[in-house]
Formats: C-alpha cells, sequence, structure tokens
C-alpha cells in the first residue's frame, strides 16, 4: 500500500487537488474570501505531502524539512500536513473559520 502512494504520486497529487477544489465548490456560501482561503489552505498541505511523496524539501509556511532530513521526521511533517488537510476538508463554512 504505501509503495503504492510513492508509485502513484502524481495521481495522489490530482486526485487531492480535484478534492480540494470540488469540495470548496460543493461548500461554496457565497463568500469568494473563504472559498480562495480554503483552497490555498488545503494546496499548501497538499504540496506538503505531494514532496514528501517525491522525496522533495516539505515546506510549510516559513519551516522545512530537506531531502536529506531525518525519513521518519519527513513522514511525521507529511502525516501531521495530511491531518490538517483532511480537518480543513471537513470544515463547515457556516461556522467559520
Amino acid at each position: 500500500m504505501i509503495d503504492a502512494l510513492f508509485r502513484y504520486r502524481n495521481y495522489v497529487a490530482i486526485g487531492l487537488l480535484f478534492a480540494s477544489v470540488l469540495n470548496a465548490v460543493l461548500k461554496f456560501n457565497g463568500g469568494w474570501g473563504r472559498f480562495f482561503l480554503m483552497i490555498v489552505v488545503q494546496l499548501l498541505f497538499v504540496q506538503a505531502v505531494w514532496n514528501y511523496l517525491r522525496g522533495a524539501r516539505i515546506a510549510i509556511g516559513p519551516s522545512s524539512l530537506g531531502e536529506d532530513a531525518d525519513p521518519e521526521w519527513r513522514a511525521a511533517l507529511a502525516i501531521f500536513s495530511f491531518t490538517l488537510y483532511v480537518i480543513v476538508f471537513f470544515l463547515d463554512f457556516e461556522s467559520g473559520l
């Protein structure tokens, strides 16, 4: 299973991107600012997961882990990024941020 994530990393990234946009469109309530904020936040975490899967530098905000960093820390950061992606994915637009 884990090998498949690395082997099909581009498809995983495209799937996450598509899910982010579809989620924002389906939950759109007329507030364009919130709509684009949700897209940008989700894309921040998608790029972190994708960079982990392709072995590149994982960057979230001002900090990052390079390609030569400890693999366990890189995996932990990728799991953290995916967890935040899921939290933002299921956040309710009506209740605010």
